[in-house]
């Protein structure tokens, strides 16, 4: 009987868990519509400064680089991807694959012709395989983060689960709008994965320390 109790409390527990990560999905995704495309390219211009220059220094340390193709209302990332290019290093993007049914990494150049892919992300239309222990950075969008370095995404893991095949030591950046980053540690499972930085328009977070502390 008290295994039975003890089953119907950790499965009322996941569904809460559930129900509060989806709220606070809901409520950043609404905010974020109302940033105007002016002040959206200008967080992307201000971000890109924090994660190429001091103090990520990002390309003192990489070769081969995951960002995301922001869609409309993300924080662009064009602006990294071309220091990237400029300095003569790599650049990969998560595109959907449907043998896999999942993400997978692929290749991507300045003179890549894109189409409209899964959910109507853009993906280079000629796939060249990257495996994700062959990068040494992943740029990782987000609904909110905290700065612990706890992450909420869409909800389906797509991340976490590129993640989770890249060696441990790869450099993990959260880029987003100020406001979508709290002091309070965010309620997790035990798969999300930590970032090691978040940049936003107004500071740059190191926050691989206070993560472990955190999640203790």
């Amino acid at each position: 009987m008290s295994n039975e109790k003890e089953t119907d409390t950790k499965v009322s527990e996941a569904t809460d868990l559930k129900k509060v990560k989806q709220m606070i999905r809901d409520a950043m995704r609404e905010k974020r519509r109302a940033v105007s495309q002016e002040a959206r390219r200008e967080a992307g211009r201000a971000i890109c400064d924090r994660v190429v220059g001091p103090p990520v220094n990002l390309l003192m340390r990489t070769w081969r680089i995951c960002i995301y193709l922001s869609t409309r209302n993300e924080v662009p990332t064009r602006y990294i991807a071309r220091e990237i290019w400029a300095a003569g290093r790599e650049v990969c993007v998560p595109a959907w694959s449907a043998s896999e049914n999942g993400y997978r990494l692929y290749a991507i150049d300045p003179a890549m012709r894109l189409i409209s892919g899964h959910h109507g992300v853009r993906e280079p239309e000629v796939r060249i395989p990257v495996m994700p222990w062959d990068v040494q950075a992943f740029i990782v969008p987000g609904l909110v983060f905290d700065t612990h370095g706890g992450r909420l995404g869409y909800g389906a893991g797509h991340y976490d689960d590129l993640l989770s095949r890249a060696p441990g030591a790869t450099l993990k950046i959260g880029v987003c709008y100020d406001w979508q980053v709290q002091d309070e540690p965010l309620p997790l499972d035990a798969h999300d994965i930590a970032m090691d930085w978040i940049v936003t328009d107004t500071r740059a977070i190191k926050c691989a320390a206070a993560a472990g502390e955190a999640r203790e």
